[in-house]
């Protein structure tokens, strides 16, 4: 927008409250010369005439102008993003044809694109335009003076054959249409079209791959089969087929018989550089289920626990991690804390969109921890596991680690082993009550920690390379001698033992009553809290230890609820339900077990349902049926085998002697109770049958003992 208008600019701007024509604009620069002088001046550069300062005009036309102006620099400021968006879809449309290219349009594509930067050098130089520049050209290549070059690509630029693509002649209008087609498609559109020559995508390979696109993947005989059933108007061989599938690429192949994850696995993806981040600025979490059993820490029985890793996106250090009986917040927390108070707080941490990492209690904006640590939460989107590859391969440790256990289960594990070890673990933990072959939880945790070590001490191939200043050879840094000399250069905000346990503790919020907060059933007393009767506070607590919890004061900050000062430490007071404290690990830990019984009672129930036939036949009518007692039959006697023992019609009958009669056990008694009566199937049915089978498991174990 000008300072200064002319009487030309005020009549075609057709401003509100000034003049519409020439003359006129003409007398009101006039007359506001005599009003404000120092706003008027004569016109600069050529003509005469008087300007006028945009001060001078009336509100309402500096107000338009002012609009006129914004709307021309937001008009223009779109015109040259579209511009560069249009460039840049050239640009991609280009580098997408150019990979379907075949050798024979390459070469002609690239030829021709040669002949059109020597026609440029040789305008550049001596600066004339690009026709008279060809003209002079497509002369010396019809004389044949041209360099032996230069003949060679006007022979590829003309992609003919016979005697003609032998001739090195290339007419003017054939390279003004190259210089044309540059110009509106790119280097790419050089390229010529398909050759005649080619088959053409047959018709009905549509529909075939209507039956070969299923995610069961059948082979092309199968999908051949169900294609033929919908009587095509013509099918094809098995041959034609795989000719068909070949002109493919693995993309169009694959699609329909892959999901997300294997179809993204196959295409491009950008790979992401972290030597500009500092230390601990990205943490990258992830959890994996153990791939082998291991002994409960509780009841000692087989289960598979639940590892979360965290590592730092620079140095790709393990900084934390945590073992849990089940997948859940406290476990993704309880890593964190350990990476947090170990190694520092992260600015980003940066997790998958599992339930885990999800949750009101990490993203809570009163009570989540990722808030009060200060810790921006960044996610992965859906089937993107590829964008956090660096924590995927760190879990190929707990895989290695869980390939060195007997009781390893993954997909490498010989079946047959396998189920030697299952019967063995199982036979072990119905005779005595644990297995030997199970790793303990201890044993375990210690094994973690040192692969975890192990791992952190490794050349990492991902790491820059430095001279081994023992052997002297080049290799990878190993995570730990990143994170050195990376801390050598930023310190870590690393937290007090204060703040890191306030900052990790569960917060949830609860309503005080009579300075009482009651928290999973407990209740908990503070003199403090007569004051908030009514009021929502912030509860926090140790998921160990319920002896106490922390009470804090909601504030309202700017409209917003914000985590207030501590209102007290209230101890557990036990007359509402307990008279010992409920812990919230033993809170979950109850829920799971009453959800395992409810799971087990509902598969009884199904069991004793399929003992009861089904009827199907229609009910008769009623008639009452008399039933006389029958007198009771005198108990035969028992028969005696030669040893003195009774003979035995089966194994209830063996088991309910053994009971009445635990000293003659004999070792071959074991043998036959460990082997035959107590596996899953016996131990139901004698159950059935009202024996006590664990005082039969009893007996066996008393006459171990003795013998």
């Amino acid at each position: 927008m000008k300072d200064w208008l002319s009487a030309r600019d005020i009549a075609e701007a057709r401003l509100p409250g000034l003049p519409g024509n020439r003359p006129n604009a003409s007398e009101w620069i006039r007359r506001a010369a005599e009003r404000a002088p120092h706003l008027v001046r004569a016109r600069q550069g050529r003509g005469a005439g008087l300007e006028v300062s945009l001060d001078a005009l009336p509100v309402e036309a500096r107000a338009e102008l002012e609009r006129r102006s914004s709307a021309s620099a937001i008009a223009l400021a779109d015109a040259r993003d579209l511009a560069d968006a249009r460039e840049a879809d050239r640009r991609q449309l280009s580098t997408v044809v150019l990979r379907h290219l075949t050798a024979r349009q390459r070469r002609v594509m690239e030829a021709r694109a040669g002949l059109l930067a020597e026609i440029e050098r040789r305008a550049l130089l001596a600066g004339r335009g690009r026709k008279p520049i060809a003209e002079a050209l497509v002369a010396e290549l019809r004389a044949g003076f041209a360099a032996a070059e230069l003949q060679r690509l006007a022979r590829h630029a003309n992609d003919r054959g016979g005697e003609a693509g032998r001739n090195a002649a290339v007419s003017l209008r054939s390279l003004l249409a190259w210089f044309s087609q540059r110009e509106a498609g790119g280097v790419a559109a050089l390229a010529p079209r398909q050759s005649r020559e080619r088959e053409d995508v047959p018709g009905w390979l549509d529909a075939f791959l209507v039956h070969y696109r299923k995610p069961s993947k059948p082979a092309i005989t199968e999908a051949l089969d169900q294609f033929a059933k919908t009587n095509p108007p013509a099918l094809p061989t098995v041959d034609q087929v795989r000719r068909a599938l070949a002109k493919l690429s693995h993309l169009e192949r694959a699609a329909g018989r892959e999901g997300k994850l294997a179809m993204r696995a196959r295409m491009a993806y950008t790979a992401r550089d972290v030597s500009d981040l500092l230390v601990t600025s990205v943490y990258v979490g992830d959890g994996k289920t153990f791939d082998a059993e291991i002994a409960h820490p509780i009841h000692g029985g087989p289960f598979r626990p639940e590892l979360t890793s965290i590592i730092d996106a620079r140095t790709r250090r393990c900084v934390g991690w945590s073992a849990a009986l089940d997948e859940s917040t406290h476990a993704v927390v309880d890593a964190l804390r350990r990476a947090c108070g170990d190694n520092g707080i992260p600015a980003i941490f940066y997790t998958d969109r599992g339930p885990g990492y999800r949750n009101q209690a990490m993203d809570g904006p009163l009570t989540g921890f990722l808030g009060r640590a200060g810790i921006t939460a960044m996610r992965a989107l859906a089937y993107g596991s590829q964008a956090k590859g660096n924590i995927e391969r760190f879990n190929h440790v707990w895989s290695r680690l869980s390939r060195e256990l007997p009781t390893y289960l993954g997909r490498e594990m010989d079946k047959e082993a396998r189920q030697l070890v299952h019967k063995a673990t199982r036979r072990e933990l119905a005779l005595s009550g644990r297995s030997a072959t199970l790793p303990s939880w201890p044993f375990f945790l210690e094994q973690c920690a040192g692969a975890v070590a192990a791992y952190n001490a490794r050349p990492h191939s991902e790491l820059p390379r430095l001279r081994d200043p023992e052997t002297g050879k080049l290799r990878h840094q190993t995570p730990d001698e990143a994170w050195a000399a990376a801390t050598a250069e930023f310190q870590p905000v690393m937290p007090s033992a204060e703040e890191l346990e306030d900052m990790f503790r569960p917060w949830t919020i609860r309503k005080t009553r009579r300075a009482l907060v009651e928290w999973l059933g407990n209740s908990y007393f503070a003199p403090e809290l007569e004051a908030h009767h009514g009021d929502d506070v912030i509860v926090g607590y140790d998921i160990r230890d319920a002896s106490r919890i922390w009470v804090r004061a909601i504030d309202l900050v700017d409209g917003e609820r914000q985590p207030g000062e501590l209102i007290a430490v209230a101890a557990f007071e036990g007359h509402k339900t307990r008279y010992v404290p409920l812990s919230y690990e033993q809170a979950a830990i109850e829920r799971r077990a009453a959800g395992r019984v409810g799971r087990l009672e509902r598969k009884i129930a199904t069991a004793r349902q399929e003992l009861t036939p089904q009827l199907t036949l229609q009910p008769a009518a009623s008639v009452p049926i008399v039933i006389e007692p029958m007198p009771e039959a005198a108990a035969p006697a028992p028969r005696l085998a030669a040893n003195g023992r009774p003979i035995f019609r089966d194994d209830e009958d063996l088991a309910r002697w053994l009971i009445a009669n635990p000293e003659q056990v004999t070792e071959r008694d074991r043998s036959y109770i460990r082997d035959e009566m107590l596996d899953e199937r016996s131990r139901w049915l004698l159950g059935r049958a009202g024996i006590d089978v664990e005082r039969l498991r009893e007996i066996v174990r008393a006459a171990e003992r003795a013998a």
